[in-house]
């Protein structure tokens, strides 16, 4: 019998369309947040996918310790893992791990979240277009400062 699982989710996947169009599906969603983190765009794609300059979402410790970053906490059934684990590219690409999440009513909830492995990052990359399209059409799942902050990030192409 499948087990239910919360996966924290912060790049393209937090696009419902997105999510569902690459045949996931949900119980429930809510916007949470990881405290002392941010987003940054310093994973590198795969060999041979993207383009020039283009990096992909990532997590990475905040200054300090200080703010946070936002995502969506999808429940779903276990079942949906290795398709996860897959389009993340763990675990040579990415590490996953369980984490302590902030909901929004000022309760933790614990979910997976994936972020890159230290070999498959670079700095002065950036988000491609494309990508920052699909942060758009998700704006009500953003605070308004959040999203305002995410979209004043300059892209690659």
């Amino acid at each position: 019998m499948s087990e239910k699982i919360s996966v924290f989710l912060y790049n393209e996947l937090i696009n419902e369309d997105y999510f569902k169009e690459k045949g996931f599906e949900y119980i429930d969603r809510v916007t949470v947040t990881l405290s002392a983190k941010r987003i940054v765009f310093n994973r590198l794609p795969l060999e041979g996918e993207g383009i020039k300059g283009q990096g992909l979402p990532n997590i990475e410790p905040t200054p300090n310790n200080a703010g946070m970053m936002e995502g969506m906490l999808y429940d779903m059934y276990d079942t949906f893992l290795p398709k996860l684990d897959e389009f993340h590219g763990y675990p040579k690409e990415c590490n996953r791990k369980v984490m302590d999440l902030n909901a929004h009513d000022f309760h933790t909830v614990r979910g997976i979240v994936y972020f890159s492995q230290p070999d498959k990052i670079e700095e002065k990359l950036k988000p491609s277009k494309e990508l920052m399209k699909l942060f758009r059409k998700s704006r009500k799942e953003f605070s308004m400062l959040y999203f305002a902050r995410l979209m004043n990030t300059r892209t690659c192409d």
